[in-house]
């Protein structure tokens, strides 16, 4: 009827359900064949290649490490892989009977017949396999592979087996890390060069890969492939092995003579920032990185080693060791020069703290060169300001504070510096002489090479040059920029001799040689956020200065025996570099009178 609307509908017949029915399944099954043959295709050939081959790995030879002198300082040390080849063995039975026999021998004499029983079953079922090529035992040394290869054995071999060792013990650990297992069971280096390196060290395994059937069983006439392993490159440092030992022995010295909680040493070459040695105490060895069982010696308890290195992954306030980068930052501004005075008449207040001179003396008009001999703080406090806190900030980052060095060394830390924005009076007075800023014992020397080497930054560097297959490719120097002018830094290199010669380290200065240098002692911040008065860190720096041979660094954690850098960490710095002074032959600058 007009007007009205009737309401449509899909009516389905019985054959058509039928054929909807029917139809279904087939589409499911043809949308089911899309998915695996096109959207996981991938997927499905790498599972069908796992269940159609026997991959088995050969693994690679790690790279060596090698002091700038040539000495191994992280070898291999080959043990082997003793397979066999069933196809080319005619009497099984003998074979697996000759090799228990050899094999179970260098076991203890109470257990070889349980393991020669143990050795001829699993032999014998390796000989039955049906494979082509078997690994019989993973790891065995020199003189089972001469017994057995002396027995005339058929159808055996043998793949080296290198394992990572450390001929020199704990000399160089924190500087090479250790080699262990991950969590796939895979041997990976870690800390210092062996985790910095080990994309380069570790090398590529080989594998021997064999075809086999649907059941898993070798197919005789299928598929076989081996392809060996590429071994890893080899690391040359920077490292001297004879500098290297006299440091770590005096350091180990120092450390127990001064009663210091820890302590750490770097020679550096302050013309291209090469590292010639680095050394904390205590240390440990890395062929056993764990707890190392000490000789118990009246009673004393098993000591602990230390894997951390100290040098490049624990900051500290530096303390007094960097007044000379907030002098340096003054008179390269042109705001003063070291005739420029201050005065000295007491303590001085910032931002309602007040602050002293180490020693609380007090010593009225004083220039530059008597700031640093006397490492005055409130000195220090008053060049900071003429610099002011953004300037200083700057400075103190272009001297490589604040950020990784860069150096090849896995765990390096970056100290903190923290906004200048932030900064109070009495933030600025304190970081311009080192306290309330952190920092490496690492940063702290390079800054100081700037001064040595006429203003610039370099990167410091360990790795001397890569070996690939025999190829030397050398590890160019670095320069990150100029930090300070040539004039600034002639400047300085003056005014640090005249600080060693006239200041705190006076009484125990080797006296022939010219050494541009500061001490700094440091309280050490306690969990309340104030300052142990009695713990402190004891750094001296100090360089060679008419030859520029070598900078050195030591840093001494909490000494007990005397609290002050000038009695512990200095008559230390000087004995190490009396010894490195006869090793390297430096004549001296001035001849020392009866």
């Amino acid at each position: 009827m007009p007007g009205t609307r009737r309401n449509s509908r899909v009516v389905f017949s019985r054959p058509d359900a039928l054929k909807l029915f029917f139809a279904l399944p087939l589409i499911l099954v043809v949308f089911r064949l899309f998915v695996i043959q096109v959207l996981d295709h991938e997927d499905y050939k790498v599972m069908a290649a796992e269940q159609h081959w026997i991959v088995q790995e050969i693994p690679p030879k790690r790279g060596d490490i090698l002091s700038r002198d040539g000495f191994v300082l992280a070898g291999i040390k080959t043990n082997y892989i003793l397979f066999a080849e069933p196809n080319k063995v005619e009497r099984k039975d003998l074979m697996a009977k000759d090799m228990a026999r050899i094999l179970a021998n260098y076991e203890p004499e109470d257990k070889r017949a349980e393991q020669y029983d143990f050795y001829f079953n699993k032999i014998t079922g390796l000989l039955n396999s049906g494979l082509q090529w078997v690994i019989v035992e993973k790891s065995i040394d020199q003189s089972q592979k001469e017994a057995l290869e002396e027995a005339g054995i058929e159808g055996i071999g043998f793949e080296e087996d290198p394992l990572r060792y450390y001929p020199e013990k704990t000399l160089c650990s924190h500087v090479l890390g250790f080699l262990a297992s991950n969590e796939g069971g895979d041997k990976q280096g870690y800390y210092g060069i062996e985790g910095k390196l080990n994309g380069d060290l570790k090398g590529k395994s080989g594998r021997v890969v064999q075809e086999k059937d649907a059941r898993g069983d070798p197919i005789l006439i299928g598929g076989f492939e081996k392809v060996p392993p590429i071994n890893g490159r080899k690391a040359v440092l920077t490292i001297d092995r004879s500098v290297q030992y006299l440091v770590e022995r005096k350091l180990k010295e120092g450390v127990e003579k001064y009663k210091a909680v820890s302590g750490s040493v770097i020679v550096m070459d302050p013309m291209t920032s090469e590292v010639i040695a680095m050394a904390n105490y205590p240390t440990y060895s890395p062929d056993n990185f764990g707890y190392v069982q000490e000789e118990e010696v009246d009673g004393s308890e098993t000591e602990k080693m230390e894997r951390k290195n100290f040098s490049i992954s624990e900051t500290y306030e530096p303390g007094s060791v960097l007044k000379p980068l907030t002098v340096a930052a003054a008179l390269d501004m042109g705001r003063l020069t070291l005739e420029s005075t201050f005065n000295d008449e007491g303590p001085v207040q910032y931002s309602d703290y007040v602050i002293d001179n180490w020693d609380g003396k007090h010593h009225g008009v004083q220039n530059i060169i008597q700031l640093l001999q006397k490492s005055n703080n409130i000195g220090a406090a008053w060049v900071g300001h003429q610099v002011g806190a953004k300037k200083l900030s700057e400075y103190l980052v272009k001297f490589g504070l604040g950020s990784n060095t860069g150096i090849d060394l896995e765990g390096e830390d970056t100290g903190v510096i923290r906004d200048p924005k932030i900064w109070t009076d009495i933030d600025l007075a304190t970081i311009s002489f080192g306290q309330g800023i952190s920092a490496t014992p690492l940063q702290v020397l390079n800054a100081f090479n700037v001064f040595a080497n006429g203003g610039e930054l370099y990167q410091p560097k360990i790795v001397h040059m890569i070996i690939d297959n025999g190829e030397e490719i050398d590890i160019p120097k670095r320069k990150i920029g100029r930090v300070i002018s040539e004039d600034t830094a002639d400047t300085m290199m003056s005014a640090l001799v005249e600080a060693v010669s006239g200041g705190e380290s006076k009484y125990y200065n080797i006296t022939t040689y010219k050494i541009a240098g500061k001490t700094g002692t440091a309280q050490v911040p306690s969990p309340d956020g104030k300052y142990d008065q009695n713990k402190t860190n004891a750094t001296f720096l100090g360089i060679m200065a008419t030859t520029k041979k070598f900078s050195m660094i030591v840093k001494l954690n909490e000494p007990t025996t005397s609290t002050f850098a000038s009695e512990t960490a200095v008559p230390l710095w000087m004995d190490m570099a009396k010894d490195l002074i006869n090793y390297y032959g430096i004549a001296p600058d001035t001849v020392q009178s009866d």
